[in-house]
């Protein structure tokens, strides 16, 4: 009897290992009624450093760590044991997870590498990287938020797997602005004209910006004068007009000099001027060459006296001594 008993329970157990080989080896979506083993997916990251820090546009973008712990969970279904014997079957196996990461149109995300993972029921670690760059077009200091979509295939009798993550992160301010001489950087005028010089000034930046400017670098007994500040509206081709007016010294004679007028500019964030962008120099050469009468005038009236002088010495002094 017992050896009977003996041989039923032999048979039973080869059966079940029997069965756990060919269910493994087979794929049906009936197997889950038997046995269930699951995907685990979880990601761990450091969501201050992604949110708090505004990612600067046009940069080399922002970099993460992310950890992605993978690890499979079973049950025995109608067996008891069976569940733990489909897992030592599987454990062990590797496979690829598919990582899809997608943002706002002006952001460029994009994930290190897709991790592959060893079947295990312990949960095992894999460090891949997320990096965010954005575009000049990023609204400043706009939220955008990124979606990590987790595809992890079905192996075996391991069920697949979809998960998404959501992230979030801010685009900073980028003060930056485009000078440009529409009629060039140069200018020749005469001793008695005026240099108007238009500068038109592009915003390259994400936000609607101010930009300053001023005189560095005036010679002496030139004039000189310039818009002092212009708003440009934000987005792309926006432009707006500065004006750098000068006038060359007039002085009486021939003149042939040539100066070079220095302009500094910075721009700032008009909704927020903290933030500035840094001040850069121009310079604008302007030639004067001609005659200027201008200043003969201080002669006149000396001349005026001598003439008198002449007329009088003539008509009350030499004309009489004439005359007797």
């Amino acid at each position: 009897m017992n050896k009977n008993f003996k041989s039923i329970k032999t048979i039973i157990v080869m059966g079940l290992l029997l069965f756990s080989v060919f269910v493994a080896t087979t794929p049906t979506t009936s197997a889950g009624i038997l046995s269930n083993l699951e995907s685990l997916v979880t990601i761990d990251y450091d969501a201050q450093s992604l949110s708090n820090i505004p990612i600067q546009p046009r940069g080399t973008g922002f970099t993460t760590d992310l950890n992605l712990s993978y690890s499979v969970t079973y049950s025995g279904g109608i067996f008891n044991v069976l569940g733990a014997i489909l897992y030592q079957i599987h454990k062990g196996r590797t496979l690829v997870i598919n990582i899809e990461a997608t943002g706002p149109e002006w952001a460029s995300i994009t994930v290190s590498e897709s991790p592959i993972v060893t079947v295990d029921e312990i949960p095992r670690t894999y460090p891949i990287k997320l990096t965010v760059k954005i575009g000049s077009d990023a609204p400043a200091f706009g939220a955008g938020d990124i979606k990590l979509k987790i595809i992890v295939p079905k192996v075996g009798l391991i069920k697949g797997y979809t998960k998404e993550v959501g992230m979030s992160f801010s685009a900073g301010y980028i003060p930056l602005v485009q000078p440009n001489f529409i009629e060039g950087k140069s200018a020749l005028i005469g001793p008695m004209d005026t240099a108007d010089i238009p500068i038109e000034i592009q915003n390259m930046g994400n936000a609607r910006t101010r930009v300053y400017l001023e005189l560095t670098g005036v010679p002496e007994d030139w004039s000189a004068s310039i818009t002092n500040e212009v708003l440009i509206e934000e987005g792309v081709g926006s432009k707006a007009i500065a004006y750098l007016t000068v006038k060359p010294p007039k002085g009486f004679g021939f003149h042939d000099d040539t100066v070079t007028i220095l302009i500094k500019y910075y721009p700032e964030m008009a909704e927020n001027p903290d933030y500035k962008g840094d001040s850069k120099i121009i310079d604008v050469l302007i030639e004067s060459r001609g005659f200027s009468i201008i200043g003969i005038e201080i002669l006149i009236l000396p001349i005026i006296i001598v003439i008198a002088l002449i007329l009088l010495i003539y008509y009350f002094i030499i004309k009489k001594r004439f005359e007797k």
